[in-house]
């Protein structure tokens, strides 16, 4: 069954359906290679020789006419039989197929019928024209029919076979030879010939296959164009269209008998003039490309269609003859413009702030860069800077969706403010900036300024609430101040720190002693980034008094920076600039460690207080930051007591009552400072738990001399809160005998103050008693009043 299969191949398709199959038998039917009837006129001429040698030898004589007659009878009407196959007459292509086979056989039988006869009769000569004549035959007869094996399997079959019984009939040793070569001739021709018909086949179904896939791209270019917003396009080598999809004309609104023969070029430029730089630029781009032999992808190209702007991305590839030279161009055209405008609002979107509506960061950058490309230094660029005055109040007092509201507001109130060609911005948070290209005079942009300031003087209405809001402006120009944009947003934000130090609700012109104090911050800086390394940092303590015993209760650590060039500097001069540089936490975390490791030489059970600055108490890793100094140094935790301001605890409170919970775990007190002096003091004491309770210095003053009956009150009310809430209550500030009598009447339970003892060296502390001075406290200080012995 294999070698059957394998020789079906050699004329059909394996595999194929009844469609594919016939086509290949009409392609083998309908094969008309131009010699079909050179092979029929020469089997006659070979027939005529055949008849006439006969006829001379005497032999076969009687027969010859008559098989001569026969042979042309058959060889002309096998070519009528395949001129009507050929021309697909008549008959299907199987049952022509059928028949030619069947003829072919015809032929052959009445062809080699009266040569087989004659080469038993005749002599030798005879025979080898013969044997020459019916070789020849054979061999053209099997290539002539390679197309169609079956016609010629029959014509060889046919052929070999009488051949054959003509040679073992005449019994002689040479022809049995012959017979042998015979087979051997036949089987190599019936191999040749089916090798040619596999081949034949197998570029059939290869043509076939490739007029299915040129089918199917064609349907489905057909769909595309007929379903897409794509649009494909040829044109010859002058950019001349030859063929356009029917959705062109349809894009551009013209009548699609005027889109044939006009140049690519000229179509897309349409009737707009003057044209714009982009849409000009991509069109000469264009022309340059059709101009040239290179393939190009994706130029887009802007375009005005029925009044709204559109963008068509081009692609296209040159078209080459055998030779190499452009005949034209074929591609595509992809309508990119909803992409294009999506690109366009994601760009708009990336340069406003949400907030506000207003240009953000990243959009004034690179409007202010735009003002310095190309650099010309005769257009001059002003900047103003403009941040709120006293915003975090307003976040802390009413919420952030206030605070946001707010800004909402001020953006609007300042926009009409902001003239065509300058740029409005907000920078983040409240701080907001004015961008004037032209700059002007000083005088002018301090007008700018001021008008802005005016309008911010107005009350805010906020739904039911009326909020005053107030702005400092930091301004630079320049012509004066920067000749890039960097410098110009440093000396403006110079000029702005100057404004609020000023006092606020003002503008300031960036000059050359703004530039110096800001220099000499940066300086101060880097210096106190520098001194804890270097050792220029170091702590006093000042004691803590029991009220009633007079005995030592704790000792507060006090930061000292001893500068190289400025000496000993006091903590309010640097504190805040640490805490604004996040220096503090470092600085902070070393305070920790040392007052902790001071505190193990201290007499038991003395404690030692720290401050933790708002920055400290919200950074990540403070309770562990504890734990880990306690274990380091051995000091047991009640020992340690950790002072908090109110202003610490105004943010972000979840987090920072979660913060307190876990330094309590560990064992550690926690002291409210400056009690009084804050917001919502009593709410803080209902919100988080404290051990100690600080009676502010500014209360403490007023007890001096002849105190008046308010201030012997307020105290007398927060000694009293703090006994009810079950803390301990210290007053600090003590510098007269008259504060200490009246805070021990009061019940106050622990002192401090310069009356009592000033700060000093770790050393000292364990030594220090009420109402006396240690030896060499602090030399550096002035002798403090006479204390007072405390009862």
């Amino acid at each position: 069954m294999l070698q059957i299969e394998r020789l079906r191949a050699c004329w059909t398709i394996p595999g194929a359906d009844a469609a594919l199959a016939g086509r290949l038998l009409s392609r083998q039917v309908q094969s008309t290679p131009v010699s079909r009837w050179i092979t029929e006129v020469t089997l006659v001429l070979a027939a005529v020789l055949l008849a006439v040698l006969a006829w001379l030898d005497g032999s076969g004589r009687p027969w010859a006419p008559l098989w001569l007659t026969g042979v042309v009878l058959t060889c002309v009407g096998k070519v009528r039989l395949r001129w009507l196959a050929a021309s697909g007459r008549g008959r299907s292509p199987r049952r022509s197929m059928r028949a030619l086979s069947a003829h072919t056989f015809c032929v052959g039988a009445v062809f080699s019928s009266y040569p087989a006869w004659l080469f038993v009769q005749t002599n030798d000569g005879l025979r080898m024209v013969i044997a020459a004549v019916v070789a020849g035959a054979i061999c053209s007869g099997a290539l002539n029919a390679a197309r169609m094996p079956v016609s010629g399997l029959a014509w060889v079959g046919t052929l070999t076979g009488v051949s054959g019984l003509a040679l073992a009939a005449s019994g002689r040793v040479v022809d049995v030879c012959l017979l042998a070569a015979l087979l051997a001739y036949a089987v190599l021709l019936v191999s040749d010939m089916l090798l040619l018909s596999r081949q034949f086949v197998s570029r059939c179904q290869a043509e076939f296959e490739a007029e299915r896939q040129t089918q199917m791209v064609s349907l489905l270019l057909s769909d595309v164009e007929g379903s897409s917003r794509d649009w494909f396009w040829e044109c010859d080598t002058a950019g001349r269209l030859t063929h356009a999809s029917a959705l062109l004309p349809q894009l551009l609104g013209v009548p699609s008998d005027q889109v044939p023969g006009r140049s690519l070029v000229t179509l897309l430029r349409g009737e707009a003039q003057p044209l714009e730089i982009e849409r000009r630029t991509a069109l000469q781009l264009l022309g340059e490309r059709l101009a040239g032999q290179r393939p190009f992808r994706e130029l887009v190209v802007p375009l005005q269609v029925a009044g709204e702007p559109q963008w068509w991305a081009l692609s296209g590839k040159p078209l080459l003859d055998v030779s190499g030279r452009l005949v034209g161009w074929r591609g595509v055209g992809v309508d990119v413009s909803a992409a294009r405008r999506h690109e366009r609002d994601l760009r708009r979107l990336a340069g406003t702030d949400p907030l506000t509506g207003l240009t953000n960061r990243h959009g004034f950058n690179q409007f202010l860069d735009g003002c310095f490309a190309p650099p010309d230094p005769d257009a001059g660029v002003g900047l103003l800077t403009l941040d709120l005055d006293a915003f975090k109040s307003v976040n802390d007092a009413h919420g952030h969706g206030v605070g946001d509201r707010l800004l909402h507001a001020v953006a609007q109130r300042l926009r009409p403010l902001c003239g065509a060609g300058e740029c409005l911005a907000r920078l983040g948070g409240d701080e907001y900036a004015l961008v004037v290209p032209g700059e002007g005079s000083s005088a002018r942009l301090m007008a700018r300024g001021e008008a802005l300031l005016q309008a911010l003087r107005l009350p805010f209405s906020l739904g039911d609430l009326r909020i005053e809001v107030r702005g400092s402006i930091g301004l630079a120009r320049t012509s004066l101040h920067a000749s890039d944009a960097q410098g110009l947003q440093q000396a403006a934000d110079m000029a702005l720190y100057a404004a609020k130090d000023q006092g606020r609700d003002t503008i300031r012109l960036y000059d050359h002693e703004i530039g110096q104090r800001a220099y000499s911050r940066a300086r101060l800086i880097r210096d106190l980034a520098e001194a804890r390394e270097s050792g220029q940092l170091r702590l006093d303590y000042q004691p803590v008094f029991d009220a009633r015993t007079g005995e030592v209760q704790c000792a507060e650590a006090l930061l000292r920076w001893h500068h190289p060039q400025r000496g000993l500097m006091a903590p309010l001069s640097f504190i805040s600039l640490a805490e604004e540089t996040g220096l503090i936490v470092p600085i902070g975390a070393w305070v920790l460690r040392q007052a902790c490791s001071d505190a193990m030489g201290w007499p038991q059970p003395l404690k030692v207080a720290v401050n933790l600055s708002a920055v400290q108490l919200h950074s990540r890793g403070l309770v562990d930051e504890v734990r880990r100094v306690l274990a380091d140094t051995g000091l047991p935790p009640h020992r340690l007591e950790l002072e908090l301001t109110e202003s610490a605890l105004v943010h972000d409170g979840e987090a920072v009552a979660d913060t307190l919970v876990a330094l309590h775990r560990l064992g550690v007190s926690l002291a409210l400072d400056d009690f009084g002096t804050g917001f919502s003091s009593l709410s803080y004491l209902q919100r988080f738990r404290f051990d100690r309770l600080k009676i502010d210095r500014s209360f403490v003053q007023p007890l001096a001399g002849t105190p008046s009956a308010a201030s012997i009150a307020l105290v007398r009310a927060i000694v009293g809160l703090a006994d009810a809430l079950g803390m301990r209550c210290t007053a600090e500030g003590i510098e007269h005998a008259e504060q200490t009598r009246l805070l021990q009447g009061l019940g106050c339970g622990a002192l401090q103050g310069f009356l009592l003892a000033r700060p000093m060296p770790a050393s000292q502390v364990g030594d220090c008693r009420a109402g006396e001075m240690p030896p060499g406290a602090d030399e550096r200080q002035t002798a403090p009043p006479r204390p007072v012995v405390m009862a």
